[in-house]
């Protein structure tokens, strides 16, 4: 009987929970690598019995590792490799912010939330002398600048807006997160043929680097550790990762 071709090109979808938790598990989105590596640990034991060779050798798994590149910069992505922890930026409309500046022409004078600029911000000198926009200052996605007029001193403005939504991490705050991850999977070698992969049990370590600025689309690629799952006690189950392969039928 000829050998059936079995080549394989992974891709699909993978979802995540909190490790022991009945959270949904949610599709965490656009990713291009799931990759897992082994460590072993070799001991041999000589044959001194003539002849060379060994004796006996045992090799013992000593660390499971993982890689996963994601590309949607969401804040649980983020949080997940950056030990963030995310809190909600209110959207309560702000009165008379105080920020400090020093009325430089080109300053950025940033405010403490993103602003919505479809709403109407308002902006006044530190002892209440209303300032113009396009005269004392210009509008920015991120607070305002400072024009040339001098109405901006170093006694700063108030401003008065309406945050826009977002999620605010404070990056290395938290400790690491371990997830039980799902992969839906599909073999593009065999027309979609489906797959599965469930990493029991997986903490994710920090981000070597986060390229903020650059001309290429960011990719999270963050390392993480398979740890073994005791939940499971049955021998012939893995402590650590189940694949289902289909099939083939001849």
């Amino acid at each position: 009987m000829a050998q059936a071709d079995r080549s394989f090109i992974g891709e699909g979808i993978i979802y995540a929970r909190a490790y022991q938790s009945q959270d949904p598990l949610l599709d965490i989105g656009n990713c291009d690598q799931f990759n897992i590596a082994w460590a072993t640990n070799r001991q041999a034991l000589p044959n001194y019995r003539g002849g060379g060779g060994n004796r006996n050798v045992q090799e013992r798994i000593t660390d499971v590792t993982a890689t996963i590149g994601m590309y949607d910069l969401t804040p649980e992505n983020v949080a997940r490799v950056t030990r963030s922890t995310i809190t909600a930026a209110t959207t309560d409309a702000i009165t008379d912010e105080l920020l400090i500046g020093a009325g430089v022409q080109g300053e950025l004078i940033p405010f403490k939330h993103l602003p919505d600029l479809a709403e109407t911000i308002t902006v006044k000198g530190a002892d209440d002398e209303a300032l113009a926009v396009g005269t004392d200052y210009q509008l920015n996605p991120h607070g305002i600048i400072v024009l040339a007029s001098g109405k901006i001193t170093a006694a700063g403005v108030k401003a008065s807006y309406t945050p826009r939504a977002a999620s605010v991490l404070q990056m290395m705050t938290t400790s690491a997160v371990e997830l039980e991850i799902y992969i839906a999977g599909l073999n593009d070698a065999q027309s979609g043929e489906p797959f599965s992969l469930r990493p029991r049990r997986v903490k994710f370590g920090m981000l070597s680097q986060m390229s903020v600025l650059g001309q290429e689309y960011l990719k999270l690629e963050g390392p993480a550790e398979l740890l073994a799952d005791d939940t499971i006690i049955a021998t012939d189950i893995s402590k650590f990762c189940e694949m289902q392969l289909v099939t083939k039928v001849a």
